[in-house]
């Protein structure tokens, strides 16, 4: 059996022993500032708790077409999105 790994921010604090002790040195909360806090049970209404969106920009395809000087068109990369087209969600994350 393998003990919890616990991630906070991305960031490994550790497992049991050194969360524990993390508590007691009173840093936990410290730790926790910035996240959103969230009742049991509750879904964003927003992504559905999935966290990520389409973009709004280029519409979940990664690419836009850019007009430049005499007529022609160019394919860019949107920069609000990911390589896959999503965003974070504005009212959850």
């Amino acid at each position: 059996m393998t003990p919890p790994r616990v991630f906070i921010k991305g960031r490994y604090i550790g497992g049991a022993d050194e969360v524990m002790r993390i508590m007691d040195e009173c840093w936990f909360d410290a730790l926790l500032k910035g996240l959103s806090k969230r009742r049991a049970g509750e879904v964003c209404s927003g992504c559905g708790h999935v966290r990520f969106l389409p973009c709004f920009r280029c519409n979940g395809s990664c690419k836009m077409a850019v007009a430049v000087k005499e007529r022609r068109t160019v394919v860019v990369r949107c920069t609000e999105c990911n390589e896959s087209g999503l965003m974070h969600c504005p009212i959850c994350s």
